[in-house]
């Protein structure tokens, strides 16, 4: 029986009966405990078929009897079976669940892992992380490579890589005055920084998630920055390998030297995937040129909905390039930008105001924890809930929202009735002005899927086109707070 797994060890506890019960009289003298799953447990031997298929499983490379036994017996040999079966072996005949469970932590004790649905994936997409994450590029053996990509691609959805090893660089000859360096693209053998992903990502036709770290852990004393880097060549494989996935929802490369000309490049590749819904970009070296190149990407793409660009080096130029795709209105139905820990002027401020008063429906979030707002950049951030129509969360936490910002976002909360949360820790703000903010936020989530009426800063006659009131928001003018606007007279 598979009782020690099926029904799981606290229900087990939460029904099994209490030692005042069993030491009571009416119980006391019971002879059959049906509670007791383990009641013959070093009491009866063991069946035949117990020794049968233990004998069974320690010759599974060499026979196997799963398609010619009963069920109850494969439910035996399944707990009997060990772990380290070569995967050539076990993958394509074992099913069983519970096995892949028992060969995932005996492979990786270290791991703790939940909410799996689906055990052998995840071995399987363990496995291939750890081969990749450890192989040394100067004696990797691409057919090995393949052979493994080959045997798992039809089981694992998501591929996540924590680091790749770098190539050893040997330190180059001392050229003579008279030697002549060969610069063409065509006899020049381009130079992989890390093992080239695209002969494996080619086989993984099932894959709808990927993460990447170019990078190396736990390097103590002998960090060098070039574990951190990767080449263009490194940028170009993998772009190779990514035309060949046609189920990519959700691509991720986080806390690694991608700079502006490996971005665009990456983009260029991903806009023709209309299945991309994700783009994360965190930690990286995107500076204003690939700010410029993503704004791009968010104007043509259809389906990409989240943004994540926390921690980058862009600038003004950058956010205006954002803004400016945002403000045309693009396809994609985009539900989430994410521009944490990215240090924000005044000027940023004002960019990001007047687009996104100028944005009506998307997109719904917005996170700019800890960039560094202040004063009337603050202000202008606060300030935007008061037109804008579109958002439903807000987060800016760890900025400084004392002073005038407060009284802005208390104003435009009591006119915007569709934000629905607002994340405000570590924004020195006065405990009356969170209880307001809670208060405010309240009122909106019992409006939700109600009518609300037109607010008395915006009059019914422009309620569905609040631009006019952006006329005069020139985005050079950081002298303009939004909402804050003289009286309008409409012409009759």
């Amino acid at each position: 029986m598979k009782i020690p797994y099926v029904v799981s060890s606290n229900t087990r506890k939460a029904y099994s009966t209490s030692e005042l019960m069993k030491a009571s009289p009416g119980e006391a003298s019971r002879k059959i405990n049906a509670e007791d799953f383990e009641w013959d447990d070093e009491l009866t031997p063991a069946p035949l078929t117990y020794f049968a298929a233990l004998a069974l499983s320690r010759i599974f490379h060499r026979l196997n009897p799963l398609r010619k036994i009963l069920q109850k017996d494969i439910d035996m040999l399944m707990d009997l079976y060990p772990a380290d079966i070569p995967l050539k072996f076990s993958v394509p005949c074992i099913k069983d669940e519970q096995y892949w469970k028992r060969s995932f932590y005996s492979k990786f004790p270290s791991r703790k892992e939940m909410g799996v649905s689906y055990w052998k994936g995840k071995f399987l997409s363990a496995c291939l992380q750890d081969y990749l994450e450890n192989v040394k590029p100067d004696i990797f053996i691409e057919e090995d490579a393949i052979e493994l990509a080959k045997l798992v691609s039809p089981y694992i959805f998501e591929l996540g890589l924590n680091q790749l090893q770098m190539v050893r660089q040997p330190t180059p000859p001392v050229l003579s005055e008279d030697a002549v360096e060969d610069a063409c693209v065509y006899s020049v053998p381009k130079v992989y920084d890390h093992i080239p992903l695209e002969p494996v990502l080619v086989r993984l036709f099932n894959l709808n998630e990927i993460s990447l770290i170019f990078g190396i852990n736990n390097l103590q004393d002998g960090y060098l920055m070039r574990y951190f880097e990767f080449s263009l060549a490194d940028c170009e494989s993998l772009c190779r390998g990514l035309e060949y996935l046609q189920h990519l929802r959700i691509f991720r490369i986080n806390r690694s030297n991608l700079d502006c000309s490996k971005v665009k490049l990456i983009l260029q590749n991903l806009v023709k995937r209309e299945s991309i819904e994700e783009l994360d970009f965190n930690h990286c070296k995107i500076g204003d040129y690939g700010m410029k190149a993503l704004g791009g990407f968010i104007f043509i793409h259809k389906n990409v909905k989240r943004i994540r660009i926390a921690n980058n080096r862009f600038k003004e130029v950058g956010v205006q390039g954002i803004a400016y795709a945002l403000q045309m209105k693009p396809a994609a139905p985009i539900e989430l930008l994410d521009f944490s820990l990215n240090p924000m002027s005044l000027e940023c401020a004002t960019i990001f105001a007047a687009a996104f008063v100028r944005c009506k429906e998307k997109p719904q979030t917005l996170i700019v924890n800890s960039c560094g707002f202040h004063g009337a950049s603050a202000e202008k951030m606060a300030g935007l809930l008061s037109l804008n129509r579109g958002l439903t969360r807000l987060d800016m936490a760890a900025n400084n929202l004392s002073g005038e910002a407060e009284k802005t976002l208390i104003q435009a909360l009591e006119q915007n009735k569709r934000v629905l949360r607002v994340d405000l820790r570590s924004t020195h703000i006065s405990e009356e002005t969170q209880a307001k903010v809670n208060e405010l936020l309240e009122r909106n989530k019992k409006l939700v899927g109600q009518e609300t009426e037109p607010s008395e800063e915006i009059p019914p006659l422009y309620l569905n086109e609040p631009e006019y009131l952006i006329w005069e928001y020139n985005p050079n003018n950081p002298d303009y707070i939004p909402g804050r606007y003289p009286e309008r007279i409409p012409e009759v």
